[in-house]
């Protein structure tokens, strides 16, 4: 599944690309994040969660990653915007 671009995302997209094809991280977070999220739990985290679960359910139509960049501009406030 594609991600779209959204602005001036183009690089946060080409860093989510292979994590998202990483096949030990998406079996933590497909099968025990969601377990252990009480102990691991922040917004960024459940963001990238909730990005996987739709991208695994998009049926190949690109997903809009609007979520994890703002997830990222809180954790990160020079990722604010659109520039």
């Amino acid at each position: 599944t594609g991600l779209r671009n959204i602005g001036n995302t183009c690089f946060m997209n080409s860093i989510l690309q292979p994590l998202m094809a990483t096949p030990y991280l998406n079996d933590y977070f497909c099968n025990k994040f969601p377990r252990e999220r009480h102990n691991r739990s922040t917004r960024l985290a459940q963001t990238y969660q909730e990005l996987l679960n739709m991208c695994r359910s998009s049926r190949g139509i690109p997903v809009t990653p609007s979520d994890i960049k703002n997830a990222v501009a809180r954790t990160c406030s020079q990722f604010s915007g659109y520039a």
